[in-house]
């Protein structure tokens, strides 16, 4: 929510400075995050005239200019293409810094010519606008004064950063409203004005849906005299980031802004018999204000003449009955939307406005006639014209709602003690009217805060006003606490602890996501999707946290970070029950390590990733050998070089490679290795805390043989692997995986795997019939199960 200073004081009376009325905003809940001057940065700049100018004799497209500034003439060599005697312009004199350049100017020479300065564009001003040579200002601009001051640019601009609650203070008169009873300053009376009503409109108005629309106002206004706004107002807006457009549409800006009341105006001669507010029951098309067509669907609330839609409701207008300055008569609507409605058609068409904004927030309806009275009002000062009688539809009304207030709940909850008059004289400057009835009050909340519905709220509101600092300091009683971490901490902990040992690094990311994104991982669920998102692209409880982690990887490798590896554990979302999914995620992308002549320089493949499941299975004294590994991963990995990861019926996890088409949507044009843990499915380690056995090394010879068997290509190691080692427990010790090959020699659909056993008994040394019969064994259990042939090697 952005303002000026200037605009604040219109409706607050006060002498307080820029850096209190900052603080104290920030201390009641309304947090500034930025406040902008230009007035200092176009300290150095002023308005002088170009008395004469010369071509320069080095240079066709350069201008030697002899500029009046207040007491003496510069020589100026300018190359903009406009730049002739007569005109006024923006001097930066010497030691002036450019704003939107940070070029300092000083006295040079230019092609042989001095150079006194630099006659400069509106975009060389930091005026956000584009620039096609120097500016040109008025006639009745006065030579010598600050460029600031003339172009309205020496108040400044608060930003401000409104939480979704405070639809109140999404106009400047509500954040007045704030300030006044936080003591800064007296909250000015807003004079409500009166219209001269004389006609009776001959437009119809209908509503179709009361929910979607609960209320509906409009007002004609015939024989406008539309010229250029003043220049207060452009002034207002331009600091702003609103460009001046005609007095109507900046009126209404400016009541938007003003008092966070929408509105929107039709030229009336492109308006045929009148309004309906309705759903959509057919798939139809708008061309918007902003230059861009849109494709609506059935159910989008829309405002339709009888010829054709003429505004999406609460979001954008139509070009086709858009206000201009020659516009004659227009229709002024005020009404108020179901945030609801807004919010699914501004979300499906991915269109944000500030009306968007507003109604999505809700707006104060008990306001709407008296912000449609006031825009008549200005429209008519600047404008002139003859207004109707308004027209309206629908209830303004709300019912009135109240809070019983004990004041011991006050104490209860912040240890304050405030009396009733105290507790009374706070909530009144807010705008609560307020009984005392000696041991509670009798509160009944405002129009406009939609957000206040229960004693806690009273407590913040009163809190925030009289200052979090005072609430008292207590010394907290002394406690044993035991320091016994659950179990399900602990073992968070070490997942989180072995990710790092692998080197990967902890990232948090938002618990939702885009809904398009979404729908690559999953089927989408209406009970998932968000009603109120803070932000369109972020409409949907994630159903993996892989589509984020991908995020970062892109945003990542965009910034030329070329090895990542990433990882984060937290929840996903499936339905909306009370079962909370704990997920642990994460990703690899480049090389295993940086480039380096004493280490392996490669790309991390399905197997590193492997082996970081396994130690982090293994912190939780789970040994992935005793799981199912299947080559049926979610669709969003690569077909053939990912895998499931099972123990008994339930699923641990999953790991490979992203699938390719998946990655292209975030454009990424790297391999990317992924896992997803199901960290609820891994089982808690029956083994209890203590000292761990000795572990018992052999004396005698290990004996270790190398076996090479031809397997149907699509026979996973894993399984050949699990079978020799459950062949002899108590004397195979290890079987490693050292070569798989398929090509010449081997029969099409087969491949060669090589095995290394190592062979120890923990007593004696084995005899050479004690290894044959293993090897018997081997052989013939691989033949039996896999129909496995022993290689000649």
């Amino acid at each position: 929510m952005r303002f000026t200073l200037s605009w604040l004081k219109h409706f607050l009376e006060t002498d307080a400075t820029l850096e209190t009325i900052a603080n104290s905003l920030t201390m009641i809940g309304l947090e500034v995050e930025s406040i902008e001057d230009k007035s200092q940065s176009l300290a150095n700049f002023e308005v002088a005239y170009i008395t004469s100018t010369e071509k320069h004799p080095q240079a066709d497209k350069l201008q030697i200019c002899h500029v009046q500034t207040a007491d003496k003439v510069l020589q100026i060599v300018c190359g903009g293409h406009n730049a002739r005697a007569g005109i006024k312009v923006a001097l930066a004199k010497i030691g002036a810094v450019i704003p939107n350049s940070d070029f300092k100017i000083k006295e040079s020479t230019i092609r042989g010519i001095a150079s006194m300065g630099m006659l400069c564009s509106a975009e060389e001003l930091g005026l956000n606008e584009k620039s096609d040579g120097i500016i040109e200002l008025d006639s009745d601009a006065q030579i010598g004064d600050n460029i600031a001051s003339y172009i309205g640019a020496n108040d400044p601009v608060i930003d401000i950063n409104i939480t979704p609650n405070r639809a109140d203070a999404l106009g400047v008169y509500g954040i007045a409203r704030d300030l006044a009873a936080y003591g800064i300053g007296v909250l000015k009376k807003l004079d409500i004005p009166i219209i001269k009503e004389n006609f009776d409109t001959n437009y119809q108005l209908t509503v179709g849906d009361s929910d979607a629309c609960p209320f509906f106002s409009i007002r004609e206004i015939k024989s406008l005299n539309n010229i250029p706004s003043p220049k207060w107002l452009q002034d207002l807006l331009k600091n702003i980031g609103i460009g001046s457009i005609s007095p109507v549409v900046d009126v209404t800006n400016y009541i938007s802004y003003s008092f966070g009341q929408p509105m929107h105006a039709y030229d009336a001669d492109k308006i045929a018999n009148g309004l309906s507010i309705e759903k959509l029951s057919n798939n139809d098309k708008i061309n918007a204000l902003n230059d861009k067509e849109y494709e609506l669907q059935n159910g989008d609330l829309v405002i339709k003449d009888t010829n054709s839609i003429q505004c999406i409701a609460g979001i954008i207008g139509s070009a086709d009955s858009a206000c201009s300055l020659s516009t004659k008569n227009i229709i002024l609507e005020a009404a108020v939307f179901c945030p609801k409605s807004i919010t699914k058609t501004g979300r499906d068409l991915r269109i944000d406005t500030d009306s968007r904004y507003r109604f999505e927030r809700n707006v104060d309806r008990e306001f709407t006639l008296k912000a449609l009275d006031i825009a008549t009002n200005m429209i008519m000062e600047i404008c002139g014209g003859e207004a109707s009688k308004t027209l309206s539809t629908g209830i303004n009304k709300l019912p009135i709602r109240k809070i019983d207030f004990p004041l011991y709940f006050l104490h209860s909850r912040t240890n304050m003690m405030l009396d009733s008059c105290q507790v009374t004289h706070i909530l009144k400057k807010l705008g609560f009217i307020c009984e005392d009835n000696t041991q509670s009050i009798n509160i009944t909340i405002p129009s406009w805060r939609y957000d206040v519905s229960i004693k806690e709220d009273i407590v913040e509101e009163i809190v925030r006003i009289h200052g979090y600092n005072n609430i008292p300091q207590d010394i907290l009683p002394e406690m044993e606490i035991a320091r016994i971490i659950p179990v399900g901490h602990k073992r968070i902990s070490d997942f989180k602890r072995q990710c790092a040992i692998k080197g990967y690094t902890e990232v948090v990311t938002w618990s939702f996501m885009d809904s398009k994104k979404a729908e690559l991982f999953t089927s989408l669920k209406d009970e998932l999707i968000l009603q109120n998102p803070i932000s369109s692209d972020l409409d949907y409880m994630r159903p993996s946290i892989l589509p984020n982690l991908l995020q970062i990887c892109c945003n990542n490798l965009n910034r030329s970070f070329q090895n990542l590896s990433f990882f984060e554990l937290g929840p996903i979302f499936k339905d909306t029950s009370d079962n909370v999914i704990n997920n642990l995620c994460g990703v690899r992308v480049g090389r295993i390590a940086e480039k380096n002549s004493h280490k392996e320089d490669r790309q991390f493949d399905v197997f590193d990733i492997k082996a970081d499941i396994a130690a982090i299975l293994e912190s939780a004294k789970l040994d992935l050998n005793k799981c199912q590994i299947i080559n049926n991963a979610p669709d969003y990995f690569h077909p053939t070089r990912s895998a499931t990861i099972s123990l008994g019926k339930n699923i641990i996890g999953y790991f490979g490679q992203v699938h390719p088409l998946i990655l292209k949507k975030y454009e990424i044009d790297v391999d990317v290795m992924a896992f997803e843990l199901n960290i609820n499915n891994i089982p808690y380690s029956s083994e209890k805390f203590g000292k761990r056995p000795e572990y018992a090394i052999s004396n005698y010879q290990m004996v270790t043989r190398d076996y090479a068997f031809i397997i149907d290509i699509d026979v996973p190691a894993m399984d050949l692997l699990n079978l020799v080692k459950n062949t002899d427990k108590k004397l195979i010790k290890s079987v490693n995986l050292f070569d798989i090959y398929s090509g010449d020699k081997i029969e099409q659909g087969k491949k060669s795997i090589a095995l290394s056993v190592n062979i120890q008994d923990q007593d004696r040394t084995l005899t050479d019939a004690d290894i044959a019969i293993i090897n018997q064994k081997i052989i013939a259990g691989m033949k039996q199960k896999f129909s496995a042939i022993l290689r000649d090697c």
